[in-house]
């Protein structure tokens, strides 16, 4: 072809690859003028971002140390509650107080003032022994302990020189009891440990600490690591004015940021770069148009061979139709070989058994997909083939190897006969073991034995099902007993505690024997409160429902909840949005938060997360299967969660159990979580538990949603002016009635005593008309007081009745809940509730 023919494009591509270049130049030079700005704005942002870290870092800093000392003055301030209500001794304030300081180094000691400003207790002692019986003169201490006495709230001091020499400060918290002012806690502050306290909590890189008056006198001060910048320093107050302790924050001096550094060189080098690519630019422009003639020229040449080639595929086509005939007729042939045999797979791996065969060797001949599930493989190739006794049957329970010769497979295989075994171990390829129950049958062919095939399941469910069956009517049958003995027990309380309320009514005022007495109300009161939390658990309590959002009731709960847990135990809470209702006491959630809580709280010694959520749930009949104390439905579900020691599942199998504690001696009860145990069962729900050592501890509560809300009242009148009326008293424990009886009449009240239902009934035929009110036990040989009740009712409907027990598994109670109409007091009695309830009966 004429080389003139080319001249023209050529031309062209000259002009363009020219006018690309000019473009190219023109906006590397605006690349390098958008660099410079950005270079220039980045240093400016730089400065502004190091003064913004440095007064961010001053508001933590100093809001870190403004905790520290509120939560020291919270604690005195709980310490001079307790010393007012009298809860605080000697003994009591150097246990508690000496624990807290080793704690919290940055007091020094806490101190206690009597009313004549004398030092009468120091803790921790032993170091501090010689300032006891000091008074106190020095002047910060005096002014800020009598300005703290006359505006009966916490002072602090101006920094000064302490008896130990080192820079301080103190706080000083009066205690006050109905006006009286009996004395002073004081905290002796350490500037030198607050300082480090805050250096080892935050553990600052950039900035240099320091503790100073309101002079500008430095009390303490961080190691210097470096240069600091006059320029970039901070202060603010972390106590009051009148204290005047600044915390000083200043920046060291920065250094050129190698960053921004390596960001310049990289601009360098990415300059030179765009220049080098402009002329590679150049040179593949010249590349390309000689590459464009290679194409043309290869393209003629592919042509001419896609021709041949469609020649040569028009004879490959005829032979291959030949072929087809000759591969369907093979094909029908195997289609009907390969339907048989997939029925035949179909068949077993539709089972849930497993099933394998193993031919005279023991080696798998074939095997089922469940068969290579329960294994652990991913696919039977992984199975045939291999000896299966080798494979899943190598040893016993206990890890012994099992000749081949005592494996129950091989024997029915041998003999020619059919075995079953009820429980053996089968292993699987990870190593781990699981319980089955499996059959052998052999295979006979012609005669002879060619084989066996073998049938397992795994009965780990069952043996998990028939476990939690045996737990469930082990916690009833303890129920039962622990009912059964609040209820004896319950009575002789009430022997006890009103024959001391009685004696002590008697006594007059500041007799040595009145002491005695109220220690023998008290014990009974308390010894009451254990008879209660049995009841809980037997799911016996009686109590009084209503609908309660637990979002609402858990944060009323909050505030006691931080007072058991500690400052070290962080509570965390999770409400659901639109929270279900439930039918519940509010006072009994009120002690499953609580135990649960305290539970946390002994599990994290060194402190931790406590957590608490909640949430609405479905749960579906196939969970309600695998747990026998769930039923299907919706429920509220409450979870506390902590972030403790744990525990193993031999201690999570009795955590339920009542008395059992894993606290030392003196310690624990072991009724708090029987307690939660009975309280979930009692109102219709379920607990679950899931722990681990060293992972914590989840709890998870049920309770069934209430479908239609409805509000409760209940008042009280605290009036104790004589009652007046004929009450007949039906008690078949002969020192109860007649302790009951000197209750009732120093209430004011006329008795009338029978001490069997038969009798009552007779004294009502008798004279009804005397009688204003029937208080009876309910459990009492003949009948019980129901039955007595009703038979009173027969020809007297209008009569009113209070009804006592110290056991309510009976015709009062059911379910835990009292029937509407009928009036109930807990045994044991106790003269002011049982006044109380006499009056509403009678009113």
């Amino acid at each position: 072809m004429p080389k003139t023919s080319y001249s023209p494009p050529q031309q062209d591509r000259t002009d363009n690859r020219s006018v690309a270049l000019r473009y190219s130049i023109v906006l590397f030079a605006i690349f390098l003028f958008v660099f410079t700005l950005i270079v220039w704005f980045t240093e400016g942002n730089n400065e502004r971002a190091k003064e913004s870290d440095l007064t961010s870092r001053t508001r933590t800093f100093s809001g870190s140390l403004q905790i520290t000392l509120e939560g020291n003055k919270s604690y005195l301030e709980m310490l001079a509650y307790e010393r007012s209500s009298g809860k605080l001794n000697a003994g009591l304030f150097q246990e508690r107080v000496s624990q807290y300081v080793q704690a919290h180094p940055e007091l020094i000691n806490v101190t206690w003032v009597d009313a004549d400003f004398t030092i009468t207790d120091v803790a921790p002692l032993a170091p501090n022994r010689q300032i006891v019986g000091l008074q106190l003169n020095l002047p910060e201490p005096k002014r800020a302990s009598h300005l703290a006495r006359e505006q009966r709230k916490a002072v602090y001091t101006r920094p000064f020189e302490a008896i130990q020499g080192r820079p301080s400060f103190e706080i000083w918290v009066p205690v006050y009891r109905d006006g009286t002012f009996l004395g002073l806690f004081g905290g002796v502050y350490s500037c030198d440990r607050l300082l480090q306290q805050l250096i080892s909590q935050t553990r600052p890189r950039l900035y240099h600490l320091s503790l100073s008056d309101i002079n500008g006198r430095i009390l303490a001060t961080s190691s210097q690591r470096d240069t600091t910048d006059h320029h970039a320093i901070k202060e603010v107050a972390i106590t009051d004015e009148t204290s005047g302790v600044m915390l000083r924050v200043q920046r060291y001096t920065s250094r050129v940021d190698w960053r921004l550094s390596l960001l310049k060189a990289l601009s360098l080098v990415l300059v030179a770069g765009m220049g080098y690519a402009l002329w590679q630019l150049k040179q593949e422009i010249d590349e390309r148009r000689r590459a464009e003639e290679e194409v043309k020229q290869k393209a003629v040449q592919l042509e001419e061979e896609i021709t041949e080639r469609q020649a040569a595929q028009e004879s490959l086509q005829e032979q291959a139709a030949q072929l087809e005939e000759e591969i369907s007729e093979r094909w029908l042939a195997e289609e009907a070989l390969r339907e048989s045999e997939e029925r035949l797979r179909l068949l077993l791996d539709s089972t849930g058994e497993a099933i394998y065969g193993i031919d005279l060797e023991g080696r798998c001949t074939f095997c089922n997909r469940a068969c290579v599930r329960m294994l652990g493989y991913q696919g039977a190739e992984e199975l045939l083939g291999k000896d299966m006794h080798d494979v899943m049957h190598h040893s016993y329970p206990d890890g012994r190897k099992m000749p081949e010769t005592e494996c129950r497979a091989h024997q029915a295989m041998v003999q020619g006969k059919v075995g079953h075994v009820e429980e053996e171990v089968f292993w699987r390829s990870d190593g781990s073991n699981f319980p089955v129950e499996y059959w052998c049958y052999p295979q006979v062919k012609e005669g002879k034995v060619v084989g066996s095939v073998v049938a397992f399941i795994n009965t780990t469910e069952r043996k998990h099902l028939e476990e939690q069956f045996r737990q469930s009517q082990k916690m009833e049958s303890i129920g039962r007993l622990a009912g059964g003995v609040a209820h004896d027990f319950n009575n002789m309380l009430s022997v006890i505690s009103g024959a001391a309320e009685l004696s002590k009514r008697k006594l007059e005022d500041g007799e040595p024997v009145g002491q005695y007495l109220e220690l023998i109300i008290n014990a009974a009161r308390r010894s009451s409160d254990i008879t209660r939390q049995l009841l809980a658990f037997s799911r016996k309590e009686v109590i009084s429902p209503k609908p309660v959002n637990l979002n609402r009731q858990i944060e009323e709960a909050n505030r006691i909840l931080l007072r058991l847990i500690g400052e070290d135990v962080q509570l965390t809470f999770h409400p659901a949005q639109e929270l279900w209702c439930v039918l519940i006491d509010p006072s009994q959630v009120d002690q499953i938060l609580i135990n649960l809580a305290v539970n946390a709280r002994d599990a994290m010694p060194e402190g931790g997360n406590l957590t608490i959520e909640t949430a609405n749930v479905q749960v579906t009949s196939q969970y309600a299967y695998l747990h026998p104390d769930a039923r299907a439905g919706e429920y509220v579900r409450l979870t506390v969660s902590d972030t403790g020691c744990g525990m193993d599942k031999a201690t999570a199998a009795h955590i339920f159990e009542p008395f059992f504690t894993t606290k030392g001696a003196g310690k624990g009860t072991g009724l708090g979580l029987s307690t939660v145990y009975g309280i979930v069962s009692q109102n219709g729900g379920f607990i679950n538990v899931y722990s681990e050592p060293g992972e914590g501890a989840v709890f998870r509560i049920y309770l069934p949603r209430l479908p239609e809300q409805g509000e409760s009242a209940e008042g009280g009148s605290t009036d104790e002016q004589q009652l007046q009326g004929t009450i007949l008293l039906v008690e078949d424990e002969e020192m109860l009635l007649w302790l009951t009886t000197r209750l009732l009449e120093e209430m004011g009240l006329k008795v009338i005593q029978a001490q069997a239902p038969l009798q009552a009934v007779e004294i009502c035929r008798d004279r009804l008309s005397e009688i204003d009110m029937i208080l009876t036990d309910v459990v009492m040989p003949e009948m019980n007081g129901r039955e007595m009740v009703a038979r009173i009712k027969e020809f007297a409907p209008e009569v009113r009745v209070l009804y006592m027990s110290g056991h309510t598994a009976d015709t009062v109670v059911q379910r835990g809940v009292m029937e509407s109409g009928m009036h109930y007091i807990q045994k044991p009695l106790e003269m002011e509730k049982l006044r109380e309830k006499i009056r509403q009966v009678l009113t």
